[in-house]
């Protein structure tokens, strides 16, 4: 059997409408235009809250990182005047809904003392949350909390 050492490479395909190196980020809280916006790889958060319209009258800037790089799927969320910013934002990991303590959940922007005893207790009474949106579905936070605090919790067993 004869071994074949002169294929060509295989094609690359690109499609007109999106480059490869365009990046995809979600970018809510207090901008003009919130939405998912395409970015080149080398853009920065600035670029993307740009890419939303720019800042809201009533968002506080500076609890954003405008120079950080963006990455693919990065959600980007800007607090407004005012709002507490969860420690550790852009860098520290989620915080698991399903195994934080109430302390934990408080440490969120827009959860109180109430908010996160009632997180707690419908976790513990109804049962685990099979996403982050069960939240919003079991009525333990409005839409606005939830927008504020997603970038920053996630669900695990």
């Amino acid at each position: 059997m004869e071994e074949r050492l002169d294929d060509p490479d295989p094609p690359i395909i690109r499609t007109a409408d999106q480059p490869i190196s365009d990046i995809r980020v979600y970018v809510t809280g207090a901008v003009q235009n919130p939405g998912v916006y395409p970015l080149a790889e080398d853009s920065r958060w600035g670029d993307a809250i740009t890419a939303a319209g720019g800042f809201a009258p009533d968002a506080n800037p500076e609890a954003v990182n405008l120079a950080r790089r963006v990455q693919d799927e990065d959600h980007i969320v800007v607090p407004r005047s005012g709002q507490a910013v969860a420690a550790g934002v852009s860098q520290g990991p989620l915080l698991n809904i399903n195994a934080a303590s109430e302390s934990d959940l408080m440490s969120l922007p827009g959860i109180g003392e109430e908010r996160a005893r009632r997180i707690v207790s419908s976790r513990l009474q109804v049962g685990l949350f099979a996403s982050t949106e069960d939240l919003l579905a079991r009525e333990l936070v409005p839409k606005s909390v939830f927008e504020d605090i997603v970038a920053f919790i996630t669900v695990a067993p």
